[in-house]
């Protein structure tokens, strides 16, 4: 039989779920929550001598052997564009794929079932108390 208790748990579930949601929709694409360390992303170019690292959409470590300074410049640039473009594959690679939802509705919705569900439990509870109160009275 539901009782208090229950609604408090439901309660706090769905109350725990929705700012779940509003911390997923106030949290701008690509950024890690604040708990969690961001993916870093690794590439490299020529044989390993040019290497990258990206984290959170941003270049983090760019290496070049110092040899590679002797190349051209356009030369040069092209194998740091190759590094940095596959470090950042590769933190795509990383990313878990999020479906594409509409949050604020979602956010909406649960927020309707949440209010819907307290009162049918509140409901039902209430009901289900009047049965037992009848089943108590005694029969004459």
């Amino acid at each position: 039989m539901p009782n208090d208790a229950h609604l408090t748990g439901l309660d706090a579930l769905l109350s725990e779920t929705r700012q779940a949601l509003e911390a997923a929709r106030s949290r701008t694409p690509g950024e890690a929550p604040a708990d969690e360390e961001q993916p870093v992303g690794h590439g490299e170019a020529l044989d390993g001598r040019v290497r990258a690292a990206v984290r959170g959409g941003r270049v983090d470590e760019l290496t070049v052997d110092p040899r590679l300074m002797r190349l051209p410049a356009q030369d040069l640039m092209e194998h740091v564009r190759a590094a940095v473009n596959a470090a950042l594959d590769d933190l795509g690679s990383h990313q878990p794929e999020l479906p594409a939802v509409e949050l604020d509705s979602l956010a909406g919705g649960l927020q309707e079932v949440q209010d819907r569900s307290l009162r049918q439990m509140a409901q039902m509870n209430e009901a289900l108390q009047d049965v037992v109160a009848l089943l108590r009275t005694p029969r004459r």
